[in-house]
């Protein structure tokens, strides 16, 4: 029979990058030049007319809230999916802004307090306006620090849930006081020098968030990446004509227009793809450049990537297999909604699987032609030699079990303790299926690659008694959807 060549290894099929619409273009044109001008405008004319109408003043504070909650709501749903800090720092951002900028409208003179400008140097509406756009600042800034990524891949996210209560709670005790008390007008923050010390940190850092988020756009030219710093831009120049112009008058105005349209093409950002049947994950991922790398595991785990290349150099002949494993296994947890953790920890337990074959005599792994009794037996313990290695390292937690029990078996019959369905951790049911079609699509010492098609049938024939069914169908949708003949 023919040498059959060995299939393509799976490859995770990527967007090309897109320039932006005219759309995008021309609001970027718009925050960086269009607007900076008016303000030049504007304050030749001393801020403008004074336009005193407390009920519109209302309205349009209360739509710049509603747009934010729906931006908070949205990414609220997509924190639960990613369990990443970034985007839950983006939505307390949003959050923030809603609730305390609804405070800002319900504490305007006639709604429901009256005029405390006479009575004291600030008042509770002037201070929830600065406030509305300093502390979504603060979060915006988080969201993008730098050391914020790296710190992700080795905090657990469950402390999460308090950093929320903590953050709603204290909104609910800003809106009550700022609402029932007169608490916050005794307070100079809105005016100068506090106002403005106050202005240009929140400036900056709604700069610090665009900037970074800047150098995504530049390398994938994503129009939800553009819309984000558009959005950013206009807050930041948002603060600056609320410090500019006297309160009521057109510039003054102006300010909340910006602050308007900000939530709106935040909003665009996040629907515009929606429309097109993307999910708000891959919508988000894709602007914040979120999706989990097998490649930055690798380069930010010292220990992994020592010990992949260690095993390669042991193992010539399954070079590639532990990346192309780990690949699929990210896959496969995203196509089962996993959150970025749990996606992480498939990436890493994909490309140390086979680490116990380090301890393996190489006379028996690199043996060309099928294993004896006696061989299989040492062969067999490369799961727990696995673990041993893992476990001195002290980085790993349920990796640990997937290098242990990715060769446990559905029905049973697997190594090295013979647990059965359940039992088995996801993880290493994860791996097993991954590894499996892996090893089969791959030329080894002892037989040549399976054609796809022949691969295909052997998963879905072990599909119930050797591999997770569930997992099977799921290997075999990524499988087909990555541009391979199934």
């Amino acid at each position: 029979m023919a040498t059959q060549t060995a299939a393509p290894p799976l490859a995770v099929r990527r967007q090309p990058p897109t320039w932006p619409s005219d759309l995008s273009s021309g609001l970027m044109l718009i925050a960086f030049a269009i607007v900076p001008i008016s303000f030049v405008l504007l304050a030749m004319a001393g801020g403008g007319s004074l336009i005193v109408v407390p009920v519109q003043h209302f309205y349009i504070v209360s739509a710049v809230s509603l747009l934010a909650a729906l931006v908070a709501g949205v990414l609220a749903v997509t924190t639960v999916q990613l369990g990443l800090y970034r985007v839950l720092f983006l939505c307390l951002g949003y959050m923030s802004m809603a609730a305390i900028f609804a405070v800002h409208g319900l504490t305007t003179p006639g709604i429901l307090v009256p005029n405390l400008f006479a009575r004291f140097a600030g008042s509770a509406v002037a201070i929830s306006a600065y406030l509305s756009l300093a502390v979504p600042g603060v979060f915006f800034a988080a969201s993008y620090a730098p050391g914020v990524p790296r710190l992700e891949r080795r905090l657990p996210f469950w402390p999460a849930g308090w950093l929320v209560l903590f953050v709603v709670a204290g909104l609910v005790a800003y809106g009550a006081i700022a609402i029932k008390t007169w608490v916050l007008a005794q307070l100079p923050l809105s005016i100068p020098p506090y106002s403005t010390a106050l202005a240009v940190a929140s400036v900056g850092l709604y700069f610090v968030a665009a900037l970074r988020q800047a150098r995504s756009y530049g390398v994938t030219r994503l129009e939800s990446q553009g819309l984000l710093i558009v959005s950013f831009v206009l807050l930041a120049e948002a603060v600056v004509a609320m410090v500019m112009y006297p309160v009521w008058s057109w510039g003054w105005w102006y300010y909340h227009l910006l602050m308007l349209a900000a939530t709106a093409v935040a909003v665009r950002a996040l629907l515009a793809e929606r429309v097109r049947g993307r999910s708000f994950r891959s919508i988000v991922e894709s602007a914040l450049q979120l999706e989990i790398s097998v490649d930055a595991e690798q380069v930010d785990f010292d220990a992994v990537a020592a010990l992949v290349a260690a095993v390669e150099v042991k193992d010539r002949e399954t070079q590639g297999h532990n990346h192309r494993v780990a690949e699929l296994c990210v896959q496969i947890g995203r196509e089962l909604g996993m959150t970025s953790t749990e996606l992480r920890s498939l990436a890493r337990s994909g490309l140390l699987h086979d680490v116990g074959k380090l301890g393996i005599p190489d006379a028996i792994l690199h043996k060309h032609g099928p294993l004896d009794q006696t061989e299989w037996v040492v062969m067999k313990t490369h799961p727990e030699i696995g673990l041993k290695i893992l476990q001195r390292c002290g980085h790993f937690k349920r990796e640990l079990l997937a290098v242990l029990y990715h060769h446990e078996r559905i029905d049973g019959s697997g190594y090295p303790h013979g647990l059965a369905g359940d039992a088995i951790p996801i993880e290493a049911r994860v791996v097993a299926v991954a590894d499996t079609y892996d090893v089969l699509i791959s030329d080894r010492p002892y037989r040549s690659a399976r054609t796809v098609e022949e691969a295909r049938a052997i998963v879905e024939s072990e599909a119930g008694t050797h591999l997770d069914p569930r997992l099977v169908a799921t290997l075999l949708k990524v499988v087909s959807r990555s541009g391979l003949k199934v």
